[in-house]
């Protein structure tokens, strides 16, 4: 399955650009996400990713690896990670791009993933675009205030390059679960007030 997702972050390209180098900062603004341990001698990142949907809770646990392309402020994150549980898998890639948006940056987020096992009825459906675009909400909310911190406006010294990327992150105690109900009360309540908006002003309002 194929998504798109954009967001805005409140600093220009050249400064916003050096915290996706950063990937624990990265994996510590998406929810229910960690970093398992150090970074393996191939480069690739141990991660865990875990989701509560109700009474049904995953722990996806897995490995990934960061590209980074300085010159086209551009990279890529692809993965693969297994719950033993239910007996799902997912295996993507997740593309990025930087570009100016007037005084800030625009982020574009192309990902492709497949899903497997028990959790793959989850996968289908427009809800899923909808989850996604929540999601990735909380990810900008927490990257952009993150790059807001007094941290963030020290000298950064030269962009990140894509030798250096794998081996900054050190482990992490296992983030809060992702709650899936939650986002999708949020998507629910999201598409009732489109509603109430259509019939109480009419479409072309």
């Amino acid at each position: 399955m194929q998504l798109e997702q954009q967001f805005s972050l409140p600093l220009p390209p050249a400064r916003a650009w050096p915290a996706f180098g950063n990937v624990e900062q990265l994996v510590a603004c998406l929810p229910g996400a960690s970093l398992t341990g150090p970074a393996a001698a191939d480069g690739s990142l141990p991660l865990r990713f875990d989701v509560k949907l109700g009474p049904i809770a995953a722990g996806f646990v897995g490995s990934g690896r960061v590209t980074l392309d300085d010159v086209a402020q551009a990279g890529s994150f692809e993965g693969q990670a297994a719950d033993k549980r239910t007996g799902s898998r997912v295996r993507g890639t997740a593309s990025f791009a930087l570009r100016a948006q007037g005084e800030g940056t625009q982020v574009t987020v192309a990902v492709d993933y497949a899903l497997t096992g028990a959790l793959a009825q989850f996968s289908r459906g427009a809800l899923v675009k909808e989850l996604a675009s929540a999601l990735t909400a909380q990810f900008a909310a927490r990257l952009a205030e993150r790059l807001r911190s007094p941290a963030a406006d020290a000298p950064a010294g030269a962009a990140p390059s894509a030798a250096a990327a794998p081996n900054e992150p050190a482990p992490r105690p296992a983030a809060a679960p992702l709650n899936g109900w939650s986002l999708v009360r949020q998507v629910v309540a999201a598409r009732w007030r489109g509603l109430w908006r259509r019939w109480r002003y009419g479409p072309h309002r």
